[in-house]
């Protein structure tokens, strides 16, 4: 989408995250990248678990793309250690794309970006520091965590069922239906698992699965 900075402004509601967390400011546009910088002050908490109050120094760079493509957020006064839960160019890894994708499509604007992905993130590494474990447990890092989290997602036990619920996915319905279902059921995906991948495959599109499938195979 060709549009200007000011229209992204208003479709991901800059204003309103400005407003809602003052303690975060736009910094200079670099190549159609808008960054907001600051201080992150939250209050959260989680189902049986305690509220937490804290604040983060935290860095959000938002590319053109969002929301299909994702924000990189840095935590930058060093207080998370590199060995939790970051990527290599230091930004914080805030969970699966699957799920980062899934909660953008419930609310794709940046406040959504901040409540639903981020925060969650620091609430996580809070409650670690003060009780030390993570509320939500973890998945394990790469390729392997993204297929724990397909298998789950589509509620199947083996990851090899699951990739092949991914590249289902990335087929056009009418194609995917008439094959045999991935979960070894005997029956055509269009009388198994159709509603479950059909469902994410409406939510996410046929491209996002494609490139997934190409980073479960290494490429």
């Amino acid at each position: 989408m060709n549009d200007s900075v000011e229209d992204r402004f208003s479709r991901w509601e800059l204003d309103r995250i400005l407003r809602i967390y003052p303690g975060l400011s736009l910094r200079p546009i670099v190549k159609g990248e808008i960054r907001l910088a600051g201080r992150l002050v939250f209050e959260a908490d989680a189902d049986g678990l305690p509220r937490i109050e804290d604040a983060y120094e935290v860095e959000i760079t938002v590319p053109p793309g969002f929301p299909r493509d994702l924000p990189a957020v840095k935590e930058t006064a060093g207080r998370i250690p590199r060995s939790f839960h970051t990527n290599g160019d230091g930004s914080l890894c805030l969970g699966s794309p699957l799920r980062l994708q899934l909660e953008l499509c419930r609310q794709p604007t940046l406040i959504g970006f901040l409540e639903r992905c981020v925060i969650p993130y620091l609430y996580g590494f809070s409650y670690r520091e003060n009780f030390g474990t993570l509320p939500f447990g973890e998945l394990d890092h790469g390729s392997k965590g993204l297929q724990q989290d397909f298998a789950d997602l589509f509620g199947v036990e083996s990851q090899i069922v699951a990739i092949a619920m991914v590249t289902s996915a990335s087929m056009k319905k009418r194609d995917a239906n008439k094959r045999p279902c991935p979960c070894g059921s005997g029956r055509r995906l269009g009388k198994c698992h159709n509603r479950r991948i059909n469902g994410m495959r409406k939510q996410l599109g046929r491209t996002w699965f494609r490139e997934q499938c190409l980073v479960l195979a290494g490429k």
